[in-house]
């Protein structure tokens, strides 16, 4: 039965209907001195929103969705950062050395007796490195010393004159793993696990834009539902003013009692009671509306109750649920919680190729082949020499390293990521049942729903036809004034409740394509990856309020403490 028939009085003794008229009358002078002037929603002129136009709002206004895309720029730079592995990296370098010291029996022998050692020497050397897919490590390199010292070549007693000397070298070092660390597998994991970390902040993206536009249609319908609400409110009003004005004119007229115009005032007052309800309603839906718009309040209006939007869209559709087949076999490939955590199984797959390959021994062959150059005081001639191509330097062997321990660190590494595979598996088992457990749920939930619009319907329009024919009795003086607001209650009630099916309807349907994945597509929204990134760029760099300089600084990690307290001694 109605809230609203709360103000019904039982006529069942002349003292207790004596008592609820007084009660009623105390309880209509009480709301028509308490309750303001009747808000109106049309004090100012409101702007008219379509669905279609709120989510396009949304699309390019919303926060959350905004950051969800920064961030997915972000990570495709971390892919970018990853590659850099491969970049050749050059080194230079240049060293002075000098030396002065007094030589042993030994050293004077081999030095031509000369009882001391001095030498001035400047090396210059550069090198190039690099890395390869394989896991090859190149480098090629170059040095030149400038050597200046005093050994005699020709003995102690000879007559010579201490030169300048310059020596050369340019080869090729080569490193290639042949068991750990060898192949594609160690060395491009870090540039696949940061793409796969890309196509999943793409599908969070997706997701995050998936939800935002659910609850952004969610908030239109809750707001139509609102503005539903205060229209049927203010039709009821309408109808109690003119039972109350019929009432009161027939009590002008001899032909009616007090008690009847008491019962209408009171139910008038109840009913602008819930209008008032309605109308906080009303701001709430309009709020999250806004937020999800990011639009903040209008300053020019504060507090008038006046709404910055109107829905005008109609809830009313033919649209019917989809089968569970259909939309069960579309979340494999459009749901992207499911495709998130296909992408995690795929790092766990590639993080355990890794463990198995760092299980195996270090075994790397190493070779070099360089050339050598020599000439005296003449640095041109040195690397000319070196270009002859005379003076060969070569050198080729294996190296390997075996843990003492049967490689612990490697042993339980394996295991992890076996156990953390599992663990993917179980999570996307879990996606799975979850996708399918609500898409069941939401499709019964939408027959069910479908079934009740046409059932409400059937009762607005009995209940309409119902509160017209008693509205005509009740001037030709046949029912009572409580009849005809018994059956306009009824009809408020009936209409609020097929208004509330419509809105619950359409927010299943949309449970359904949330869970299947297929929001996106239905509106047209769906983006590859690279266009996520341009859109990103040009949002970027069209909204100067972004950039890094316009980002306020971080507050002081310590603020300042305050003097201490006259209560307390220091």
């Amino acid at each position: 039965m109605s809230h609203l028939r709360n103000v019904r009085v039982n006529y069942s003794g002349r003292w207790s209907g004596i008592i609820k008229a007084v009660l009623s009358l105390i309880t209509g002078c009480f709301w028509a001195i308490s309750l303001p002037a009747q808000q109106s929603t049309n004090d100012l002129p409101s702007v008219d929103l379509t669905l279609r136009g709120y989510l396009q709002r949304v699309m390019q206004y919303n926060q959350t969705v905004q950051a969800q895309m920064v961030d997915a720029l972000a990570q495709t730079y971390k892919v970018k950062s990853a590659r850099g592995i491969f970049e050749p990296q050059f080194d230079t370098t240049i060293s002075m050395e000098a030396d002065k010291r007094l030589n042993n029996a030994e050293q004077q022998a081999q030095d031509g007796s000369n009882p001391t050692y001095e030498d001035k020497n400047i090396i210059y050397g550069g090198n190039l490195d690099m890395l390869t897919p394989i896991g090859t490590k190149v480098q090629l390199g170059a040095t030149m010393s400038d050597l200046e010292n005093n050994i005699n070549p020709n003995g102690l007693l000879s007559t010579y004159t201490y030169p300048r000397q310059y020596q050369t070298f340019a080869g090729l070092t080569l490193t290639q793993p042949l068991l750990k660390n060898a192949g594609l597998t160690p060395i491009m994991a870090d540039i696949r696990l940061a793409a796969l970390d890309s196509k999943i902040a793409f599908q969070e993206y997706r997701r995050q834009l998936m939800l935002t536009i659910y609850q952004a249609q969610v908030a239109y319908w809750n707001l139509y539902f609102a503005q539903q609400q205060i229209q049927f409110f203010d039709d009821s009003v309408s109808a109690a003013k003119e039972v109350l004005n019929d009432s009161q004119e027939k009590l002008k007229a001899g032909q009616g009692a007090q008690l009847d115009v008491m019962e209408a005032q009171s139910a008038l007052a109840l009913r602008n009671t819930k209008r008032n309800d309605a109308v906080q309603n009303y701001y709430d839906a309009l709020g999250h509306l806004q937020v999800l718009a990011g639009v903040s309040p209008d300053p020019t209006r504060p507090a008038s109750g006046s709404p910055m939007f109107r829905a005008v869209d109609d809830p009313q559709t033919s649209n019917s649920p989809p089968s569970y087949a259909d939309t069960y076999e579309d979340g494999f490939t459009l749901n992207p919680d499911y495709l998130i955590q296909q992408e995690k199984m795929n790092q766990e797959r590639l993080r355990l190729g890794v463990a198995k390959n760092q299980l195996l021994p270090e075994l790397d062959l190493k070779a070099a082949y360089g050339f050598n150059g020599l000439a005296t005081n003449d640095p041109i001639a040195s690397w000319n020499n070196l270009d002859s191509q005379g003076y060969v330097s070569w050198s080729a062997g294996l190296e390997l390293i075996i843990p003492l321990g049967g490689n612990i660190k490697g042993r339980n590494d394996l295991k992890g990521a076996r156990l953390h595979l599992q663990e993917a598996y179980i999570n996307l088992k879990g996606v799975e049942t979850e996708m399918a457990n609500s898409l069941s749920t939401s499709i019964q939930k939408a027959r069910a729903w479908q079934q009740s619009i046409q059932s409400y319907q059937s009762v607005v329009d009995y209940n309409q036809v119902l509160y017209q024919t008693q509205l005509a009795r009740l001037k030709a003086g046949t029912v009572q004034a409580q009849s005809v607001l018994d059956a306009e209650a009824d009809w408020l009630d009936s209409r609020q409740d097929l208004a509330g099916a419509l809105s619950q309807y359409h927010q299943t349907l949309l449970q359904i394509e949330l869970a299947d994945g297929a929001l996106l597509e239905h509106y047209n929204l769906e983006i590859s990856q690279k266009e996520l990134q341009q859109q990103t760029e040009a949002m970027l760099e069209n909204n100067q309020n972004y950039s890094v300089p316009k980002i306020p600084p971080a507050p002081d990690e310590f603020p300042p403490m305050p003097p201490p307290s006259k209560d307390f001694p220091n």
